[in-house]
């Protein structure tokens, strides 16, 4: 008995070392905690969007670890409220949308959920989309450019046409033409 204890008493406490949060996600996790008391307080709402990852490699970190440890298993919930912020700060949070899409490749789980986010905020509010965009190096306008468009069924996938639409009425061709031939090049290859 005493040796279970043991065993039982290592598991758990090496547990709850793999549960150490890194800085960038305990600092997202005290934020959100904070803003769900309150989802309408403005404060709150900044607070947390100044503590969400800024960067594609901080995102990773704190929601898609390879080990699915950190903010990963409710990656969702997080994902929503920030969002939600969007409403009182889109450009706030579509500029860090646009500044971690421009380096991710698509998969599953908050990465694709960041993706659907981007995009819809992007169909929005298409003028901050626009000015982000032209801020970007070329290569990091194609890498934002190919998250936008790497999805399997784009009839389930309405925000992206009327991102193209939203930019065409704005005589913004040129960066809707490359969201066009990203999307036609997707659906030629030979996954999707």
């Amino acid at each position: 008995m005493k040796a279970f204890l043991t065993i039982l008493f290592i598991i758990s406490f090496q547990s709850l070392l793999s549960q150490r949060l890194i800085p960038d996600a305990a600092k997202v996790k005290s934020a959100f905690e904070m803003l769900v008391v309150d989802t309408s307080n403005k404060a709150l709402q900044r607070s947390y969007v100044d503590s969400f990852p800024s960067n594609t490699k901080s995102f990773l970190n704190v929601f898609q670890t390879k080990h699915f440890d950190q903010l990963y298993n409710e990656s969702y919930n997080y994902l929503d409220q920030f969002e939600k912020c969007g409403n009182a700060y889109p450009k706030e949070v579509l500029g860090k949308c646009i500044n971690i899409g421009k380096n991710l490749v698509w998969d599953a789980d908050a990465v694709g959920q960041l993706q659907q986010i981007s995009v819809k905020l992007s169909a929005e509010y298409p003028e901050i989309f626009i000015n982000d965009y032209k801020t970007l190096s070329a290569k990091d306008q194609n890498g934002l450019v190919n998250f936008y468009a790497d999805v399997e069924n784009f009839n389930e996938y309405p925000e992206f046409q009327e991102l193209i639409n939203k930019l065409n009425l704005m005589s913004q061709s040129v960066i809707s033409s490359k969201l066009e031939s990203a999307r036609k090049k997707r659906k030629m290859s030979k996954d999707h």
